[in-house]
């Protein structure tokens, strides 16, 4: 029998965007220079993209800040499954909350439902899995079906996954991207919009997108 939590999130969703109204689309601009270059654009649709950033001030809160705006101003709807509660919607200006359904699960397991739960909805341009501030027992313990269940979930839906985590944990993630370096402690004094265009990912897992004309040769 469904969590009462997910039969209520997807009574919510069909009431709201009736599969009639459900958008296809292409991939989506996080407004984060360092992710869109690493990925050829942006977050690719259909696929679970990893972002890990360990360490407190690697600008993870930043760049969901940047998201959410970026995808307000292209009109994108955004789903956040906050898993820990950490989101802070005061920090973002509210019209960039417009577009957002937030769901806080509380555990990882409710949090992978919801997960696939708004991936197959198909209304979404980005679903984010936020998995930062659960201790890593609860991330690993997840079945890898459960993970391998949202990727084949997403491999026919319009949606691009962004999952947010403190470490390397999806399995057979096509692009996983690390925020290493702390930005210190000069960072809170640093406006937001500069602080964006400073952080620099490494790409751990996937390939660096290639111009056309270089892959046909």
């Amino acid at each position: 029998m469904p969590h009462p939590t997910i039969a209520a999130l997807r009574s919510l969703v069909d009431s709201r965007f009736p599969a009639s109204a459900r958008r296809t689309g292409d991939g989506v601009r996080t407004g984060v220079p360092a992710i869109d270059d690493a990925l050829g654009g942006g977050l690719p649709p259909g696929r679970l993209t990893e972002l890990v950033s360990p360490a407190a001030g690697t600008g993870g809160q930043s760049i969901l800040a940047r998201i959410l705006h970026t995808t307000r101003q292209a009109r994108q709807r955004v789903a956040l499954i906050d898993a820990a509660d950490g989101f802070a919607p005061d920090s973002v200006p509210l019209d960039d909350l417009r577009h957002l359904v937030w769901v806080r699960p509380g555990n990882m397991t409710t949090a992978l439902a919801a997960a696939d739960v708004l991936v197959r909805d198909g209304n979404y341009a980005v679903v984010i899995l936020d998995l930062r501030g659960l201790a890593e027992r609860a991330l690993r313990s997840a079945p890898a079906s459960h993970w391998h269940r949202l990727h084949r979930a997403a491999e026919s839906r319009p949606a691009a996954i962004l999952v947010q985590t403190t470490t390397d944990l999806v399995p057979a993630v096509p692009w996983r991207l690390a925020l290493r370096e702390p930005l210190g402690l000069e960072a809170r004094r640093t406006p937001r919009d500069d602080l964006v265009a400073r952080l620099q990912v490494e790409i751990v897992r996937g390939h660096v997108h290639l111009p056309a004309e270089e892959l046909a040769g």
